[in-house]
């Protein structure tokens, strides 16, 4: 699970760097958020998801589709309502103009990178069919929206090329911690484009991961260990085995953890007469495997938490 985690956060890191601002498709390597927050006012529900969807179709098609590895910039938008009338005709329709702004954002430090905004006008039959044709009816393949999206990947360049040893070492002060994963997810989040960064964090990536490992290994050797202890059987070596069967062979306490593992195989096969090998073949199926790890690390008390990603939640800093 450990290597597969690395695995995915180092798929950015495995290709060749570039660092010329000029190409387009270096560029195109800058994955971005879409967000349109829910709080923003007066925008209907359906409406909001429909603006939120068509951004993020505009951003998959210049290239910066999907989250990045560690997500910090966002494009968001709103919408502001400049007239509002009711048609004569019948049905009455609701004929609305708006401004729609968008920005791309760095939403941890709270800076405003790029931004555009457009006129669009919509009418239905209700305020939510009237915002849902005003959407619509945007054309997002345009220069202005285009210019946009690549001044505010150029910032992003920018400062990843301008804080680059500020970053480097904020993961490592995480790493200090024992806060790994979000050390990892900080480094990862370089992208490719800013080269001599980019190969930096690939170098500081490498210990960070080990020390990683090599932590979890501790933990699950302890938790292992604690559960054997009180229950000295086969059902014991079962869920100990469980925890244990976790640790990644490249860390430094795998050989220890293979040793635990066949003491305890010994004494359940002289005490019960029963083969390790066999016991782990003839569980019901993976599904009582898990229910018994999740007992044991309930039962030991050890506190497995995600790492800590950022959120939009203070985003609404942009609408104020």
């Amino acid at each position: 699970m450990k290597r597969l985690f690395l695995l995915i956060c180092l798929l950015p890191l495995f290709t060749v760097a570039q660092n010329d601002l000029g190409k387009a498709g270096d560029l195109d390597r800058i994955a971005l958020d879409v967000l349109v927050p829910d709080q923003v006012a007066n925008i209907p529900d359906y409406a909001r998801s429909l603006l939120e969807s068509k951004l993020k179709q505009i951003v998959t098609e210049y290239g910066m589709g999907g989250p990045g590895v560690s997500p910090r910039f966002a494009v968001t938008a709103k919408m502001e309502l400049l007239t509002q009338d009711v048609t004569p005709t019948m049905p009455s329709m609701q004929a609305y103009t708006f401004e729609t702004y968008l920005y791309l954002v760095d939403f941890v430090d709270k800076n405003m990178l790029s931004s555009v905004s457009f006129t669009s006008k919509g009418a239905g039959t209700s305020a939510n069919k009237a915002y849902t044709n005003a959407i619509r009816s945007v054309n997002l393949k345009n220069q202005d929206v285009k210019k946009f999206l690549d001044g505010g990947k150029r910032k992003i360049i920018e400062y990843y090329n301008s804080r680059c040893d500020f970053i480097i070492a904020r993961a490592n002060s995480l790493a200090a911690q024992k806060q790994y994963e979000a050390a990892i997810s900080t480094l990862s989040g370089i992208p490719e484009v800013c080269k001599d960064c980019y190969l930096s964090a690939l170098d500081a990536i490498g210990p960070i991961y080990q020390a990683f490992i090599d932590h979890d290994c501790k933990i699950m050797i302890a938790t292992a260990s604690s559960i054997w202890a009180s229950q000295p059987n086969s059902d014991g070596a079962l869920l100990a085995g469980s925890v244990l069967a976790k640790i990644d062979p490249d860390s430094q306490c795998y050989n220890d953890a293979q040793g635990i593992i066949s003491k305890m195989s010994l004494k359940v096969l002289k005490d019960e007469k029963r083969d390790w090998n066999l016991m782990m073949k003839t569980l019901d199926n993976e599904f009582t495997l898990e229910k018994m790890q999740i007992r044991a690390f309930r039962d030991v008390g050890v506190a497995w938490g995600l790492n800590q990603q950022p959120t939009y939640n203070d985003i609404m800093w942009v609408f104020r």
